[in-house]
């Protein structure tokens, strides 16, 4: 029973912390959001592979690139990881929603986080303590 109790603590937290993060930052929802409107540019640039983020596991990071990606493709990958189960870098297993903050990070690396993404395609990026 206090397993189940300490984890429920812990999940709590970890929920709560996200969430003050997802004020500060483009999340999962908002970038889907984003790439759905009229105003989001036709390509992205710099955004690669999806991961869990190696700062918080239940967050999600970007793997620069310096490929583009069409505005299409991105949405789709944004909308394959909803619902999607990553596992944590040391471990864990980690459900993407929409409140998950984004973060511009190599696997394994920390890195800064993704505020918004501009009209010319380039994301804006600041660092965790900005």
């Amino acid at each position: 029973m206090r397993i189940s109790y300490m984890q429920a603590i812990i999940d709590g937290q970890t929920l709560a912390l996200q969430k003050e993060r997802s004020a500060t930052q483009m999340t999962l929802g908002d970038l889907i959001k984003f790439l759905e409107s009229a105003d989001s540019p036709k390509e992205i640039k710099g955004l690669g592979d999806l991961d869990s983020y190696r700062g918080y596991y239940s967050d999600l990071a970007f793997e620069p690139a310096v490929e583009t990606k069409t505005a299409t493709e991105l949405l789709e990958q944004c909308k394959s990881a909803m619902g999607k189960i990553f596992q944590g870098y040391k471990g864990g297993d980690y459900v993407m929603g929409e409140t998950t903050p984004l973060w511009l990070a190599n696997y394994g690396s920390c890195g800064p986080r993704i505020v918004s993404i501009g009209d010319d395609g380039v994301i804006r990026t600041a660092q965790e303590d900005d």
